[in-house]
């Protein structure tokens, strides 16, 4: 679809349109999958677009990602609406740890009596609790109301039912999610993905019903935005006169860590080993943390990424930290870092959440990306936006390339450097972004659209 800015966005007359928001967690909690929903709670309605958001109570979903502080993350004005499960003993019994299924129904009992109430134009599923989106078909024959659907990561991948089972459930989860992802982008009005590779994944299987979302104004790829104010928020906490020594180069990551980002970080310590084999003077002043890497980490598990550094012979220059961070904290210790670290999987379709973010803080980035995805095309379509590394499906980046990538960020580490990229991120901060969900929503209230 034809990008516009925010101010280019036709905002309706009155009445105000309203758009229900579904999310796997909301205020107090804080997780990757519902930034989205957090985002467009604050801008959506300087565009004529209402919020309101349907969401399982705090107490449902893992407690480690309740925030400590998190009332100026979130607008105070957005209606939510919480709800708890049902079965609780019984999931746990079957090995069930996710909150999904067993408040999948509560979800859709008051979901219910939220869309009847007919004040509702509009539904969005964004979060990767895929099951959720399960109820947008309901909800379109019962109520005749329109819904969009958002995919983070793919829901089923090509090669699913090939996996080897882990347990009895694995293989019953994945066939009964080909059946219910079918049933819910085949029903979509309207479709967002953060990378292009989902798109042409879900049109190749399913164009041949030619569902509505496939018209050229209701699908777009959006990726995931930035909040100048949760920065300027964790600034005001953030320790940026680091106590330590003035010689250590600080170069701090956040995120998610395990086998799934070692070839990825393996990549930058093989790099950074050559170069301290070829005697830079920076190398020894390097100190790599990495943060909140592993759920449910206990003393004693393994640490993937901290031996992928021991095994290039850099372990003494990495710190892994399993635990999670609050979000508030991962925020503060990006400011606190003379240079950050975006790692990538090896997914040609995988889209770091934390990208626009990152550089919006001005630190020195260095990514590691798989080449053809949509993310390392960004930092060859942008060279401000900082240095990346590559690796695809038939080896890695020549290491001397690699060695002179990583090379020019240390420098940049080392001086203290501090990127203005206000201009060129504007496509891709929360009002540019909420901008492009307005005018896809409206869209999807078209005549003949829904």
């Amino acid at each position: 679809m034809t990008h516009r800015s925010a101010s280019d966005v036709i905002v309706p007359s009155s009445p105000t349109r309203r758009v229900l928001i579904v999310v796997s967690a909301f205020n107090p909690a804080m997780v990757a999958d519902m930034q989205r929903a957090r985002m467009l709670s604050w801008e959506l309605p300087k565009l004529g677009w209402e919020v309101e958001v349907l969401t399982p109570r705090a107490r449902e979903v893992r407690q480690d990602v309740v925030e400590p502080q998190p009332a100026e993350f979130f607008p105070t004005d957005t209606r939510v609406h919480q709800v708890g499960s049902i079965a609780a003993g019984l999931f746990a019994a079957l090995g069930s740890r996710s909150h999904s299924w067993r408040t999948l129904w509560t979800m859709r009992q008051r979901g219910d009596e939220l869309i009847r109430s007919n004040r509702f134009d509009l539904v969005f599923f964004t979060t990767t609790t895929f099951i959720y989106f399960s109820l947008g078909p309901r909800w379109r024959r019962k109520f005749a109301i329109p819904y969009v659907i958002d995919f983070h990561d793919p829901w089923v991948r090509d090669d699913a039912v090939a996996l080897r089972p882990r347990n009895w459930k694995r293989p019953l989860i994945e066939r009964l999610s080909i059946h219910m992802e079918r049933a819910s982008v085949v029903d979509a009005t309207g479709l967002v993905a953060v990378s292009p590779r989902y798109i042409e994944t879900l049109r190749r299987r399913y164009g041949v019903w030619n569902p509505l979302w496939l018209a050229r104004n209701r699908h777009a790829v959006i990726p995931f935005g930035a909040l100048g104010t949760d920065l300027a928020e964790a600034a005001k906490t953030a320790k940026c006169d680091r106590q330590r020594s003035a010689d250590e180069l600080a170069i701090h990551y956040v995120g998610v860590g395990g086998a799934i980002m070692s070839r990825s970080f393996a990549l930058i310590c093989r790099a950074l080993a050559l170069l301290r084999a070829q005697g830079n003077p920076l190398i020894d002043r390097v100190r790599i943390r990495l943060f909140g890497t592993t759920y449910n980490w206990k003393p004693g598990d393994a640490k993937p990424l901290q031996l992928a550094a021991q095994e290039a012979g850099v372990g003494d220059l990495v710190t892994e930290i399993p635990e999670r961070v609050s979000y508030r904290r991962s925020l503060e210790l990006l400011l606190e870092s003379d240079g950050a670290l975006i790692l990538g999987v090896d997914d040609s379709g995988y889209m770091p959440s934390k990208l626009f973010a990152y550089a919006l803080s001005g630190r020195p980035l260095l990514a590691s990306l798989r080449k053809d995805s949509p993310a390392f095309a960004r930092f060859q379509d942008s060279p401000d936006l900082g240095n990346a590394v590559w690796f695809d499906q038939h080896g890695d980046m020549p290491l001397t390339d690699a060695l002179a990538v990583v090379n020019k960020f240390l420098q940049q580490a080392a001086n203290r450097q501090s990127f203005d990229r206000n201009e060129m991120l504007k496509p891709f901060l929360a009002p540019a972004m909420a901008g492009r969900h307005a005018e896809l929503f409206n869209a999807c209230l078209e005549r003949g659209n829904s």
